[in-house]
């Protein structure tokens, strides 16, 4: 790890302005472990791949060097952290919002990105928001997520987003908290971050065992901690033009949380891989029981007894559930029972297996009400 450089004057004055007890549970929600008692601070360790930290945190603000104490902390954190003291300070100072941090790492000037890079960035943003706050919502995972309903909307526009600052390219989204639910729960806003923390690290995992062999399977057995196409999507948007990037969470100081803060960066590779993963989760009919309700085209008959048909509508597997056209191979007697639902406008209801991208060994059709009359 590299040191990074001295506080400013200005970090200085802010981090002696800060307390005892906020840099403590700054520690604590971020991995730190208490380590020892001392007389007037306390020991804190962090285990990482390359060695232990260690940091002092000062137990009283009237102690004369409590100034430079609070300057080592901060420059040891930032170390350990990898990212500016300034970032470092933004966080201690947010005591009651989420935060996540987006630091692209483009070539060129300080500070700066190509605008599409930035467009793409903040369109990555907006989308990991969404689509998390719609998975928390929803009954059942998705590999496609549809429409969004208004209470999804309305909470993505209640998140702030920070001027992109100076070293690296940031993107500061905050999450406010307010007041836990009546029936105890956490705030709304809490369980979207915990629910994007999830997704962004099932996909840091499903793309980091997909580096050495693609396998769109890494990707459809974490859909249930919150992986669809929409979120792989916006991960790789975040990394248009395979530059990488960091995701840092960071709890609401007010709100600690049960689940330690932590990064994870997505270098050219991984987001390859994504970029690969949201545009086969988007077609996925993954093998396995299916159950798929539409409306009935292209029908076929075959030359021995059956035919096939295809079938568009949401359909539900074991995975979670899309929507799309899927090609039906039938029996004569429920191919003659599709037809007839096809002359009347009517939907069916087809359970079966889906074997490469389409549906065989059907058990069961049910012919739904007349669409022609509603």
């Amino acid at each position: 790890m590299t040191p990074h450089a001295p506080a400013s004057a200005d970090e200085l004055r802010a981090g002696a302005a800060l307390a005892p007890e906020t840099l403590r549970q700054y520690l604590s929600a971020t991995g730190w472990s208490q380590e020892q008692q001392l007389e007037r601070a306390t020991l804190w360790t962090r285990r990482e791949e390359d060695g232990d930290f260690q940091v002092l945190v000062p137990g009283d603000r009237t102690l004369r060097d409590y100034a430079s104490r609070v300057s080592d902390f901060l420059a040891t954190v930032a170390t350990v952290e990898e990212r500016p003291i300034r970032l470092l300070l933004d966080d201690l100072e947010v005591s009651g919002a989420d935060t996540l941090s987006f630091r692209l790492l483009p070539g060129g000037p300080p500070g700066t990105i190509p605008l599409f890079n930035a467009v793409d960035a903040l369109a990555g943003v907006r989308e990991l928001v969404v689509s998390s706050t719609f998975s928390l919502l929803s009954d059942q995972p998705m590999l496609v997520q549809g429409r969004r309903p208004e209470r999804v909307l309305d909470f993505a526009r209640s998140v702030r987003v920070g001027t992109p600052r100076a070293g690296s390219w940031i993107i500061a989204a905050q999450l406010a908290l307010h007041a836990a639910e009546s029936d105890g729960d956490p705030p709304f806003a809490r369980r979207v971050s915990l629910q994007m923390h999830r997704a962004v690290r099932a996909c840091y995992a499903a793309s980091g065992e997909a580096l050495p062999e693609f396998n769109i399977e890494l990707f459809l057995r974490r859909t249930g901690e919150g992986v669809s196409s929409n979120v792989c999507d916006a991960l790789a948007k975040l990394g248009r033009d395979d530059i990488a990037y960091d995701v840092r969470f960071n709890w609401a100081r007010r709100f600690p949380g049960a689940v330690p803060a932590r990064s994870f960066r997505f270098d050219a590779r991984r987001i390859e891989v994504l970029r690969t993963a949201a545009e086969q989760l988007k077609v996925a009919v993954p093998d396995g029981e299916v159950t798929i309700e539409g409306t009935v085209s292209k029908l076929r008959r075959d030359s021995g007894e059956g035919g096939q048909a295809t079938v568009r509508g949401p359909f539900s597997t074991v995975y979670g559930s899309s929507e799309r056209a899927v090609r039906v191979l039938l029996p004569d007697h429920l191919y003659r029972d599709v037809v007839d639902a096809h002359g009347r406008r009517q939907q069916v209801r087809v359970t079966g297996t889906a074997v490469r991208g389409h549906i065989e060994r059907v058990t069961h059709v049910e012919v739904l009400a007349d669409t022609s009359q509603t």
